[in-house]
C-alpha cells in the first residue's frame, strides 16, 4: 500500500483551539494541584507515611471512574457538553480553593488520621466536578469536533497541558507553597478555575453534529462499554486504552512524589525547577513535533520509538543513582532521562488516545469516557498506589539523622523512608509493558487511516 500523506489538515477554527487550550490547560492546573501538590500538602503537613497519600490518589481514581462512566453516557442522551463543562469547572474552582480551610500549619500528630480522612473527603468531592466537566464531558467535546486528520496533533497538545500546567505552577506559583503559603496558593489556583468556567460560558460551542443519543434506556447505556458482546466489536478502543494505561503507570509510579524526589533525592534541592523546566520544554517541543507528523504520515511509524523512549528514560533517571551526589552529572542525566520519559508520555497520548477516537462511534463518545478513565486513569492510579509503598519500603532508606539537605520541616521525619532511585526503575519495566498494546494497534493503524481518509473525501464531495 502507498505511503497515505494528508496534504492539510482540517481546520477547527480559532474559537475551537481557543477552547481546547484554555480548558486543556486550566483542568490540567486543577488536576496538577491534585496529583501533585495535594500530595506534597499531605506530605509536608500532615504526614510522609506512604498510606496517606496511596489512600488520596486510590479514592479520587475511585471517584473520578464512576463520576466519568454515569456524566459521559449523560452528555451523550442530553447531547450537549458545553453545559456540563462550563458549570462543572465553576464549581470546580470552588472546591479547589476551599481547600484553603487545611491554613498552613503542620497537623499535630495526634490529628494526622482524622486529618487525611477530610482531605480524602473533601479531595472527593472536588474530583466529582472536576471529572464530570473534563474527563466526561470536554474530552467527549474534543472527540465530537476532530477527525483522523487533525487528532494526533490535538491530542498531543492536550498531552503537554500537565507539563505546561506544571511549568506554570512552579514559574509563578510553587514559591508559595515553598514559603509555607498553602491558603493563597489553593485560592488562586481554585479561582482561575472557576474564571474559564465563566469564560467558556460564551467561547465554547457544541459541534454541530452532536445530536441525543436515546437509542437504549440510561443504565444500558451505561453498562455498554462492560458487556463482552461490545467489548469484543470495539476491542481497538480497549487495546488503545491498555496501551495508555501502561504509559499512564509508568509516570504514576514517581510522579505523585516528584517534587520530593527531586529536592531530596536526587539531591537538587530548591534548585530543581531549572532541570525540570528543560525537561518540559524539550520534551514539549519533540511532542508538538511528532504530534505534527504522526497526522501527516500516519501513526504507525511512532509506536516502537515512543515506547522505547519510556524505557529508557527511566533506566537513565535510575543510573543517577550510582553517579556521586556533587557531580554535574546528575543534572545531565535527568535531562536526558527526564526529557526521554516525559517525551514518550506526551507521545503515547497522541498515540493511543488519538487512536482510541479513531474507533470510538460518533454516537458513544461519552459512553466510552469512562471506559478511558477506568483503564487509563483508575488502574495506572490503583497499581501505583499499591506499588509504591512497597518500593518505597522496600528501597528507601531510612533517615537516621538530619543533614544540610533534608532538614527538619522539610517533611521527612526521622525513621521515614527516603524515597529511593528505584521508583524510575519500575517506572522504566511499566513503560516496557507499552509494547504489547504498541504491536497490536501498530498492525491496524494503516488500514484504519486509509479507511477514515476515504470516508472523509465522500463526505467533502457529498458536500
Amino acid at each position: 500500500m502507498a505511503e497515505l500523506v494528508v496534504k492539510k489538515s482540517n481546520k477547527l477554527g480559532a474559537k475551537a483551539w481557543i477552547s481546547i487550550v484554555l480548558f486543556g490547560l486550566m483542568g490540567q492546573l486543577a488536576w496538577m494541584v491534585e496529583n501533585i501538590y495535594f500530595s506534597t500538602f499531605i506530605q509536608k503537613n500532615i504526614t510522609t507515611e506512604p498510606w496517606a497519600t496511596s489512600v488520596a490518589v486510590t479514592a479520587s481514581a475511585v471517584v473520578a471512574a464512576v463520576v466519568t462512566i454515569l456524566g459521559g453516557v449523560l452528555t451523550d442522551r442530553i447531547g450537549k457538553r458545553k453545559v456540563f463543562v462550563c458549570y462543572g469547572y465553576i464549581i470546580w474552582g470552588v472546591i479547589t480553593a476551599s481547600f484553603a480551610l487545611f491554613g498552613n500549619n503542620h497537623v499535630d500528630k495526634a490529628q494526622v488520621v482524622q486529618m487525611v480522612i477530610v482531605f480524602v473527603l473533601m479531595d472527593c468531592v472536588m474530583t466529582i466536578f472536576g471529572s464530570m466537566s473534563n474527563d466526561a464531558a470536554f474530552s467527549a467535546w474534543v472527540t465530537d469536533i476532530t477527525d483522523i486528520t487533525n487528532r494526533g496533533f490535538v491530542d498531543v497538545i492536550l498531552s503537554i497541558m500537565p507539563v505546561a500546567a506544571l511549568m506554570i505552577i512552579f514559574v509563578v506559583f510553587d514559591g508559595l507553597t515553598q514559603t509555607g503559603n498553602w491558603t493563597t496558593f489553593f485560592l488562586i489556583l481554585g479561582g482561575m478555575t472557576m474564571a474559564s468556567g465563566f469564560v467558556g460560558l460564551w467561547l465554547l460551542k457544541d459541534s454541530p453534529k452532536l445530536k441525543p443519543d436515546k437509542s437504549g434506556k440510561y443504565l444500558a447505556e451505561v453498562a455498554y462499554g462492560f458487556r463482552p458482546k461490545n467489548i469484543k466489536t470495539h476491542k481497538m478502543i480497549y487495546i488503545c486504552l491498555v496501551g495508555m494505561m501502561f504509559s499512564g503507570l509508568s509516570m504514576q509510579l514517581w510522579q505523585p512524589q516528584m517534587i520530593m524526589l527531586l529536592q531530596y533525592t536526587m539531591g537538587f534541592g530548591d534548585n530543581y525547577v531549572l532541570p525540570l523546566a528543560l525537561v518540559v520544554l524539550l520534551s514539549a517541543g519533540i511532542a508538538v513535533l511528532g504530534g505534527k507528523l504522526m497526522d501527516k504520515f500516519g501513526k504507525e511509524k511512532f509506536f516502537y520509538p515512543v515506547s522505547a523512549a519510556g524505557v529508557l528514560g527511566g533506566l537513565v533517571v535510575f543510573a543517577i543513582k550510582f553517579v556521586p551526589a556533587d557531580s554535574p552529572l546528575r543534572f545531565a542525566m535527568f535531562v536526558v532521562g527526564g526529557t526521554l520519559i516525559e517525551g514518550a508520555s506526551l507521545m503515547a497520548a497522541g498515540l493511543f488516545n488519538a487512536s482510541a477516537r479513531d474507533y470510538t462511534p460518533e454516537d458513544k463518545a461519552g459512553c466510552f469516557q469512562g471506559i478511558r478513565i477506568i483503564i487509563f486513569v483508575m488502574m495506572p492510579m490503583i497499581i501505583g498506589s499499591i506499588v509504591n509503598p512497597l518500593v518505597i519500603n522496600g528501597f528507601g532508606e531510612v533517615l537516621t539523622e538530619y543533614n544540610d539537605l533534608i532538614k527538619p520541616g522539610c517533611g521527612y521525619e526521622i525513621g521515614d523512608h527516603i524515597y529511593p532511585f528505584e521508583m524510575f526503575l519500575f517506572s522504566a519495566i511499566a513503560a516496557a509493558f507499552v509494547f504489547v498494546p504498541a504491536f497490536i494497534v501498530r498492525k491496524k493503524d494503516k488500514q484504519l487511516r486509509a479507511e477514515k481518509l476515504a470516508n472523509l473525501a465522500v463526505e467533502v464531495q457529498e458536500k
